[in-house]
């Protein structure tokens, strides 16, 4: 773990989600994250680790998930590492929003999401392991 990052543990399915949030949202208050790059960084935590949760891993077996998160005074990185299935979510092509909300199916958008609320994502697969590298400007830009 590198200095000044901060590494959160989430195991147990999705009754931890919360528990991870809460303690994400008490690290970017220490740190004076403003309001803006905060809900960025809570939306791709969630979209992120539920979607490891639900589509990852394919047996009943406990598994965790890492999210190591750093903030400096540019940017907030978190790199959320997991032992599912091999997923690079940056080879999924962003899908066609519906025309109305009458169209609109739950799900599907998580992905998209993330991509717009981080100036940078990256990926890799290494030691059995996704590796979801995601920046997001302080400044909320």
């Amino acid at each position: 773990m590198a200095s000044g990052e901060t590494l959160l543990r989430i195991g147990g399915g999705m009754q931890e989600l919360a528990r991870g949030l809460g303690e994400l949202g008490d690290l970017l208050e220490t740190k004076a994250v403003g309001p803006r790059a905060r809900f960025q960084a809570e939306l791709v935590f969630e979209e992120l680790v539920t979607n490891v949760f639900r589509h990852g891993h394919q047996d009943d077996e406990p598994h965790m998930i890492d999210v190591a998160v750093c903030i400096d005074d540019d940017d907030i990185v978190m790199v959320v590492s997991d032992d599912g299935r091999p997923f690079n979510p940056l080879e999924r092509t962003d899908p066609v929003l519906p025309r109305s909300l009458a169209e609109a199916q739950v799900g599907g958008l998580g992905i998209m999401l993330v991509r717009k609320a981080a100036r940078e994502v990256s990926y890799a697969r290494t030691g059995g392991r996704n590796h979801l590298t995601v920046v997001i400007s302080r400044d909320g830009a």
